[in-house]
């Protein structure tokens, strides 16, 4: 067999900006199927793919983490409401809208394939890397409202990714940094992380292998590097037959691991995702094609499946012309109409209200006023009539806390710590009135014992405006909450 052909299974990383240009054109000229895209400005972006592909003989498809609309990755482009904020509104008109912008701006810069939509459930609260990227707990909600994503994804040409099966949302650790495990049953797992999987396998067009271990299902390996898992649950149990790729294969949950890739290919993945030294995976496939371990026919079969994915391209090629629909108008418009409709009382709506003239005190914990994230809430509540100062306690100031904890790939915590903990809860208690602010976790809340608490899911300055315009009640939130708050505990609800 032709080696180029085992180089296509491999999708190496590659950090726009920072990334050597000549090192991915070797990996290009080995043969290499696609690049995960991280990073970079709007404009080397969009050179990068048009050079990486002129000098690529075969399809070559570019990738990546484009959840939260590609301004979240590139300077120049938009950046869209979380999904935990959109499982809030309930709303499938903004699933689908996020997918339609998040698509256009993907292919204006060249990127064809969004791994995206996560349909991990947001089940633990403790979870470090999952949490506000999922719609919610529910699985039901979860599908309907990654199912309205995926058709606004697939109807402006962009390919998505279900992840990252079998579910890693109740997991308690970060898997860019150890392996997670999941101790769950086979029946646990149907009635709630493998619901969103069933209800769009047919619509999605791969599927991501997380890295976490559920030893109720196989002891010997994690579910990315699992025959059972990947072969005997989502191919023949669930009756898939697209693509599959890894997880990221340089996280510290596997890249440990002895010859991870090929294990993950015999186990059942099509692609796999950026490894630590592409050139050192490539030589170790082509070796095990070489003793027999791998066969002709399994990658015959793995590149059929990506040959699939770039048939449906076609009629989606990337056009110049549409370049300047990044940060258009109507797609910045987007975060504004949607922000009251994804906020919501975690609890005490309207217990917690301000008036033209009022003074209240604004505190982050454990941060100064020059570093605070909150400025545009701030500078909100003073348009509309407040007088902003930083909090003191004890002098009779109502207090209006703002909270930014979100998932961090490898900070391996989230929610937040005892210090910060301590800080609001003594913030609360030296207030004559209080409302905490969750610009993102809404788990900042458990254990809290604010008057009220209003959750944005996001730090987008349209929903710290409106949360500003919420306390005011020239704006309503009409969200409703997708997780548990409990008040009572600080580690929180735990759901299956």
């Amino acid at each position: 067999m032709n080696p180029g052909k085992l180089a296509r299974l491999i999708y190496p990383g590659f950090r726009v900006g920072t990334s050597d240009p000549g090192q991915a054109l070797k990996l290009i000229e080995l043969g290499v199927g696609g690049f995960c895209f991280y990073g970079g400005k709007a404009a080397e972006v969009y050179e990068t793919t048009r050079a990486f592909r002129s000098a690529s003989e075969t399809p070559l498809l570019i990738a990546s983490d484009y959840e939260n609309g590609a301004g979240q990755w590139v300077l120049g482009a938009t950046e869209l409401p979380s999904s935990m904020a959109i499982g809030a509104s309930g709303s499938e008109t903004l699933a689908r809208r996020k997918g339609e912008i998040t698509a256009l701006e993907a292919r204006a810069l060249g990127v064809d394939w969004v791994f995206a939509p996560v349909v991990d459930l947001a089940s633990e609260p403790s979870n470090p890397i999952v949490n506000v990227r999922a719609f919610g707990a529910d699985p039901n909600l979860v599908s309907v409202l990654a199912g309205a994503y995926l058709s606004g994804l697939s109807s402006q040409g962009a390919l998505s990714t279900l992840k990252h099966f079998p579910g890693h949302g109740g997991t308690g650790t970060d898997s860019h940094l150890e392996l997670p495990v999941l101790d769950k049953n086979p029946q646990a797992l149907e009635e709630g992380d493998l619901k969103p999987f069933r209800s769009l396998l047919n619509r999605a067009d791969s599927v991501m292998a997380g890295h976490l271990m559920l030893p109720e299902l196989d002891r010997a390996g994690p579910a990315s590097l699992s025959e059972r898992l990947l072969t005997g649950l989502l191919r023949k149990k669930m009756k898939y037959g697209g693509v599959v790729l890894t997880d990221a294969l340089e996280m510290k949950a596997v890249s440990k691991a002895p010859r991870a890739g090929v294990k993950a290919f015999l186990a059942g993945a099509d692609i796999l995702l950026v490894p630590d030294d592409p050139f050192a995976l490539h030589s170790e496939l082509v070796d095990a094609f070489n003793s027999g371990v791998i066969t002709a026919a399994a990658v015959e079969l793995a590149l059929a499946r990506q040959a699939l994915l770039v048939r449906k391209l076609s009629p989606f090629r990337p056009d110049p012309s549409c370049f300047n629909i990044l940060r258009c108008p109507e797609h910045l418009s987007f975060n504004s109409e949607a922000a009251a409709g994804c906020l919501a009382w975690a609890f005490g709506g309207g217990s917690f209200a301000l008036r033209p003239g009022e003074t209240v005190g604004y505190f982050e914990p454990l941060t100064s006023s020059r570093d605070w994230k909150g400025n545009f809430f701030a500078e909100e509540l003073a348009l509309l009539g407040a007088r902003v100062e930083p909090f003191a306690p004890g002098c009779g100031m109502k207090l209006a806390a703002g909270c930014f904890s979100k998932p961090k790939a490898g900070s391996g915590s989230i929610n937040l710590s005892p210090e910060e903990k301590a800080a609001l809860a003594g913030a609360v208690s030296g207030a004559a009135d209080s409302v905490a602010l969750a610009f993102g976790s809404p788990f900042v809340l458990n254990g809290l014992r604010p008057a009220a608490a209003l959750c944005a899911f996001c730090p987008l300055e349209e929903f710290q405006r409106t949360a500003a315009r919420v306390l005011f009640g020239v704006a309503r939130a009409g969200g409703t909450m997708p997780v548990n708050i409990d008040r009572l505990s600080d580690e929180g609800t735990h759901y299956e």
